[in-house]
């Protein structure tokens, strides 16, 4: 027993350092907990409410939670939220008027203001509750939800004749009911059972000494409803609206929490007692710029939703400190690139007319599982750069270049210094029309190590930096008529030719000498639709393009200044054998270690098979975590196999089951390992050569499965041939490459 007691400890602490693998089929986000615009407090938690979903902050451990689609959500972008302390349930609120209820252990999606069509305006600006009864301030009117039911109670359309008219907030102090609303202030009863008439709704006006104007925000507070219009804060009951001592300017909400009046104003938070006597007074531009919200906690200190700088938590004013996940500073992507064991993120954009958009983001980097984010928040050299649209690096030096589409080429040193390339000290050249911006929009890194540079919008639209540092540029003068219909991205592949895609007019290839334009007719290229918007190499040395209308191919490049016309891979769909995705607009395609095509449209993302003629998996909205149907962006962790799409509303990852093959089989890592008990997910066998044989047995060496592997992984699903799961016990993993001179053995434990 004690022999077997050893071997086993020494079995398990062989397997620890594989622990933490992220299992196959798992999703992770990687979303922006920096710009909390709602906050509110349980009996145990602090919640916040982001443009990236929701976090929440343990009031006793102190921990953080993320919660996502992956969790359950219906989406990530955050209008406001409240939690009901009667009903211990949270509600959500998101941009796009989708409510979550958040009861327990279980979320329900409340979809009816969503769903309804003809309301206009449909954004919750806010949410109040009495009871178990929510009061959504809408921007068409008052939605009432029963909590406990999960059901619409009433709409209110308070407008003139019940029209529609946008509510900003709702206050309600004993059976009374007060709206702020883009027409000034109504106050209704809640004992009135006629309150979807509009009737029974009183407009304040002179008798009841209305301020005049439009209130932003209103609070009940200590019997009063206070309200602020403009650079002051008048408070009302029975008698009238009367001017308080409260200080107003640049307030723009108000807010009640733990029995203290709290005016919002972006750098400056001040909490009031029932006397209106200061309690607190926090401003702090340093520290937080762009407060949305603030609670206090039973503690009294001050926990503010700042729109920069995430949770922002003070006592006094003097010290403070910043809670939020880790992530990305920006839920912004245009481009995800892996580059020696990162991710690199490009936030900015360009517009549908090519015309930057001025993002100030900076670029942002994933590495040993965490977020790195630079821009002028913490580098001011970063200033004035503007939409950094793609990015490499120099792995002999650690620089990065990044394109930016206003400014040129940044040069980005590992001491975090700047060195900006323009038509001042490169051939890099201003944009006709536009001689303020340099619209950098490819830049790679040859064999040679030589940097070369696409632009959108010149006559010379590839230039290049040689390793010794020397500027070239190249202008195609007879195929690039007019610079505002051309160049707007750069590949190269083995033969190290150029390849530029080109704005509505098809593809340049250049190999330093000659160059030859690619186009949509049968003899001019055969590229299908009238757009290229992607361009990949994959693993045999064959350039995939993505179009507005499919994809094609081009296998034979070395040839490609021959006359070659692109192949259009055929897919069988309902039966008839098809062209690849040729209803779909694809916006990037990437390359697992299986040579595999990941599809990123604006429907979804598809998984093909290495010659494109299978379909291995599809993901939209409706059937998968993934944040948005629209895929901008696709990169691979050539080593984890996890793969990252960058989507409309932020950057989500997928653990596939490829990696990248190795030369020599000397580290194979088996992952969950041991397989305990209720596992029923995939088990990963990675760091295998390319298409190697995979045996499983158990210990007696009967064989259970057997495999081939995807590039470099292989998967087994714990079941043996008859579908039966492996019972409890070691299994031995016996490997060997397609030609048999290469081996390898591993062991796994199932624990059931």
């Amino acid at each position: 027993m004690l022999r077997i007691s050893l071997f086993l400890g020494c079995f398990f602490c062989g397997l620890l350092t594989f622990g933490q693998q992220v299992p196959i089929g798992q999703w992770r986000t990687h979303l922006p907990y920096n710009s909390v615009v709602s906050i509110d407090a349980g009996d145990q938690e602090i919640y916040c409410g982001t443009k990236g979903g929701i976090f929440t902050l343990d009031k006793t451990a102190g921990e953080l939670k993320k919660l996502s689609t992956i969790d359950g959500l219906a989406e990530i972008n955050v209008a406001t939220l409240a939690f009901n302390a009667t009903t211990n349930q949270l509600m959500v609120a998101y941009e796009n008027s989708n409510i979550d209820l958040l009861s327990g252990d279980k979320i329900y999606h409340l979809t009816d203001i969503f769903d309804k069509t003809g309301l206009g305006n449909k954004r919750i600006n806010a949410i109040t509750f009495k009871n178990e009864l929510a009061y959504l301030s809408c921007g068409f009117g008052i939605v009432v939800y029963d909590l406990l039911k999960r059901e619409v109670k009433d709409t209110y359309f308070i407008g003139n004749g019940g029209s529609n008219l946008e509510i900003y907030k709702i206050a309600i102090e004993q059976q009374n009911i007060f709206a702020t609303t883009a027409d000034g202030l109504y106050q209704a009863s809640l004992n009135n059972p006629l309150l979807a008439d509009f009737n029974s709704w009183t407009k304040h006006g002179v008798s009841q000494s209305y301020p005049g104007g439009i209130s932003t925000s209103i609070a009940s507070f200590d019997g009063f409803i206070y309200g602020v219009f403009g650079n002051s804060i008048y408070k009302f009951k029975d008698t009238g609206w009367q001017l308080t001592q409260i200080f107003g300017t640049d307030v723009k909400s108000l807010r009640v929490s733990e029995n203290k009046l709290l005016t919002i104003a972006p750098f400056r938070i001040i909490s009031y007692d029932v006397n209106e006597n200061i309690s607190k007074n926090i401003q702090n531009t340093a520290n937080f710029s762009s407060a949305n919200d603030v609670i206090l906690d039973q503690d009294q200190s001050v926990l503010i939703a700042d729109g920069k700088k995430g949770l922002v938590k003070t006592m006094n004013g003097t010290s403070f400190s910043n809670i939020l996940p880790n992530g990305p500073n920006t839920i912004a992507v245009k481009e995800l690139k892996y580059l020696d064991g990162k991710i690199i993120l490009s936030p900015g954009a360009i517009t549908e007319t090519f015309a930057p958009t001025f993002n100030n983001d900076g670029f942002s980097v994933f590495e040993n599982e965490g977020w790195t984010s630079f821009s002028s928040t913490n580098i001011p050299a970063f200033a004035p750069i503007r939409d950094v649209v793609t990015a490499t690096e120099d792995i002999s030096n650690q620089k990065k270049y990044l394109g930016s589409y206003f400014n040129g080429l940044v040069e980005f040193s590992a001491d975090q210094s700047l060195k900006i390339y323009n038509q001042n000290n490169s051939s890099l050249q201003t944009t006709i029309g536009d001689p303020a911006s340099i619209r950098v929009n490819g830049v790679v890194l040859d064999k040679e190590n030589n940097l070369w540079v696409s632009q959108y919008g010149v006559t010379q639209p590839l230039s290049v930096k040689s390793a010794s540092g020397q500027w070239t540029a190249f202008g195609f003068p007879d195929v690039l008529i007019n610079p505002f219909t051309e160049v707007s991205g750069l590949l190269i592949d083995q033969n190290n030719n150029k390849w530029l895609k080109l704005r509505n007019s098809g593809i340049i290839v250049f190999n330093g000498t000659k160059y030859k334009k690619l186009g949509f007719t049968t003899n001019d290229g055969g590229i299908p639709g009238s757009n290229v918007n992607a361009l990949i190499l994959d693993k045999e040395n064959a350039v995939w393009v993505g179009t507005n209308k499919g994809v094609a191919i081009f296998y034979d490049t070395e040839n490609i200044f021959s006359g070659l016309n692109a192949d259009i891979p055929n897919v069988v769909e309902g039966g008839f054998l098809r062209p690849l995705l040729s209803a779909e607009n694809i916006n990037c395609i990437a390359v697992d270690g299986a040579n595999r095509k990941w599809i990123g449209t604006d429907n979804g993302v598809w998984l093909f098979s290495a010659d494109g003629t299978k379909q291995i998996l599809f993901f939209n909205k409706d059937n998968s975590p993934l944040l948005s149907n629209k895929v901008v962006t696709i990169t691979i962790d050539s080593q984890s196999g996890e793969v990252f799409f960058g989507t409309g509303a932020g950057i989500i990852s997928y653990k596939g089951d490829a990696t990248e093959p190795v030369n020599k089989m000397n580290k194979i890592t088996v992952y969950p390992n041991p397989v305990r008990p209720g596992f029923n997910g995939t088990i990963g066998i990675k760091g295998l050569s390319e298409k190697a044989n995979v045996k499983i047995t158990d210990i007696n060496g009967v064989l259970v499965y057997e495999t081939i592997s995807n590039g470099g992984e292989a998967t087994w699903n714990g079941k043996n041939f008859s579908g039966e799961e492996a019972s409890s016990g070691i299994y031995l993993v016996l490997i060997v490459n397609p030609d048999g001179t290469d081996t390898a053995v591993s062991k796994i434990l199932i624990v059931r």
